[in-house]
């Protein structure tokens, strides 16, 4: 009597146990850094955005 895992190997929906796909580099690749435009930090450090405070009576209020 056949098992489950050996009629899936049979069938090509399954890899027998021990069977490499192929050797994987053990190398790793350096990734490249994003360099951001003086605008781009500007944006994202929210420097353009409007700002609220609390003025007079507690109301929020754009500077």
């Amino acid at each position: 009597m056949r098992t489950l895992q050996d009629q899936l190997i049979e069938k090509g929906l399954s890899q027998p146990a021990g069977r490499a796909k192929g050797k994987q580099s053990t190398k790793t690749r350096d990734k490249q850094e994003e360099q951001f435009t003086s605008r781009e930090w500007a944006e994202l450090m929210g420097t353009k955005r409007p700002t609220y405070g609390r003025k007079k009576g507690g109301a929020f209020r754009q500077r």
